[in-house]
């Protein structure tokens, strides 16, 4: 099964913001390359935040077939390939270099909110579905939010009620989530996330 993982930033998010400034975090987590593409954008907070949640993805797409492999955010860098400037038009395409290999990214930036995919090449990642939902006022549940939104998903491509479908998660680390149809589970790879307002999933059909 090709690997998946998508992370999501909330850019207006107090804590999200001005931590381009924080230089002992950037040294910590970028490379030379990384922080020069940081430095010299318009927008270094947004680049920045694009970068750890490449890492952060690129992580999760991996992790779940090797629970061993370093979670170190230096050990994943990321090439933008289309420009280090964002823009709401297009999505930046990139690649980042994990310890078990490359992966294609594509970085999706839209006013204040940042989403990420992580997948095995630039060919999965045309098949992959995902989403990106705000949270209302009446939920304080993301991680719940998140699962109900994927399953609602699944089951239109499964032509199934959503009911028949749950989430659980291994039992070793890194934990990574898993999807039951009436107790059995599906071969599709499945990634959530939630930062701030926003929650997202990303997940390959094909493998379902």
């Amino acid at each position: 099964m090709p690997p998946v993982g998508n992370d999501i930033v909330d850019l207006a998010d107090p804590e999200n913001i001005g931590k381009s400034g924080d230089e002992r975090f950037c040294r910590r987590v970028f490379n030379p390359e990384e922080l020069s593409l940081i430095a010299n954008s318009d927008r270094p907070d947004t680049i920045l935040w694009a970068l750890w949640a490449a890492k952060e993805a690129a992580y999760k797409a991996i992790s779940r077939g090797d629970p061993s492999v370093c979670s170190i955010p230096r050990k994943y860098p990321v090439i933008i390939e289309t420009g280090a400037q964002p823009v709401s038009s297009a999505p930046l395409q990139g690649r980042v270099i994990t310890p078990l290999g490359e992966l294609s990214l594509q970085i999706f930036i839209k006013d204040d909110l940042l989403h990420v995919i992580a997948a095995g090449t630039a060919d999965d990642l045309t098949r992959i579905v995902s989403r990106v939902e705000q949270m209302d006022a009446e939920r304080d549940d993301p991680s719940s939010f998140a699962r109900e939104i994927l399953l609602e998903e699944i089951a239109r491509h499964l032509c199934c009620h959503a009911d028949d479908l749950s989430v659980a998660k291994e039992k070793r680390r890194p934990w990574a989530p898993f999807v039951l149809f009436r107790g059995s589970r599906l071969p599709a790879e499945i990634s959530l996330s939630h930062d701030g307002r926003f929650v997202a999933y990303a997940f390959d059909p094909a493998a379902l």
